[in-house]
């Protein structure tokens, strides 16, 4: 899809958004605890070295030398694109590019990136279960929020395998091998979901922080039942940095919970402009270049 037409669908829904719960989102940003959202900027920042963790194992355990230092700045980077530039993912595969250079092959430093960032996939939509089973696992709103979350996760992986595809012939046998080595061999699964639990918490903690500093409506542990399928809309690749799109799935998901549309909404936003502080730092790494 054209990085324009990404451009227009995030405007609109924005507009649509703001036409909708503007007046509502405005009075809730100017109640804000700027305290919770120092420390949900915090949060941000720190997950960053987290991700940059993985994928640095993840790299090791195909055979790649990746220096904790230069996976910090291009994992910095990376977010810093990911939030401004059409797709989504475009830092991804630009980091991805960056650490295939002079290698024999790029497939493997590729492969890295892909894998490191399916397991946190897995993380996210298995605390989504989790709490949805502690919470109302016969509700039907519940059970529509599983398939909401069901399908967005197969939109992601698909889009990561779509990518996997356009790889040399053989490519399937090459992934094939790479997943396990890199994710389900030995101690590479436990250790793998362990750090991408923590990183998708941190998703959720920093969602979570808004949503305090907004004084929204809930407790916590029902929070967590709505926040990733929220976070999973982002995956969408129809808007630049999920812009919209996350803030839609907030209007819709949050009145099932019995919520306010415009709490989700105003903490969709608010998380977006944390996401995107938590990129700057990737500055830094365009400045060395």
């Amino acid at each position: 899809m054209p990085g324009l037409i990404r451009v227009a669908i995030s405007m609109a829904l924005l507009g649509l958004l703001a036409g909708h719960f503007g007046e509502a989102i405005i009075t809730q940003f100017l109640a804000a605890d700027t305290v919770w959202l120092g420390i949900a900027l915090f949060i941000g920042l720190l997950q960053v070295p987290v991700c940059a963790w993985r994928w640095r194992y993840t790299a090791g355990r195909l055979d790649l030398d990746l220096a904790p230092g230069i996976a910090i700045r291009e994992y910095y980077l990376a977010t810093l694109i990911n939030q401004t530039l059409p797709g989504g993912i475009l830092g991804d595969a630009h980091r991805a590019w960056r650490h295939g250079r002079g290698l024999p092959r790029r497939g493997p430093a590729f492969q890295a990136v892909v894998i490191e960032r399916f397991s946190g996939q897995i993380a996210m939509a298995g605390i989504a279960l989790a709490t949805w089973l502690a919470i109302a696992p016969s509700s039907t709103n519940a059970r529509l929020l599983a398939l909401v979350v069901t399908a967005l996760v197969m939109a992601g992986s698909l889009r990561l395998l779509a990518r996997a595809a356009q790889a040399q012939p053989g490519w399937l046998r090459d992934w094939a091998e790479a997943i396990r080595r890199s994710l389900l061999s030995g101690m590479a699964l436990p250790i793998q979901l362990t750090a991408s639990l923590l990183v998708a918490g941190s998703h959720i903690a920093v969602f979570i922080g808004c949503l305090l500093a907004l004084n929204a409506t809930g407790d916590p542990l029902r929070w967590c039942m709505l926040i990733p399928p929220v976070l999973f809309a982002m995956l969408i690749p129809a808007s630049i940095g999920g812009w919209g799109l996350r803030e839609g799935a907030a209007a819709v998901i949050w009145p099932l919970a019995g919520l306010p549309a415009s709490e989700g909404v105003a903490a969709a936003v608010a998380y977006g402009g944390i996401a995107m502080l938590t990129g700057l730092p990737g500055v830094f790494t365009l400045l060395r270049r």
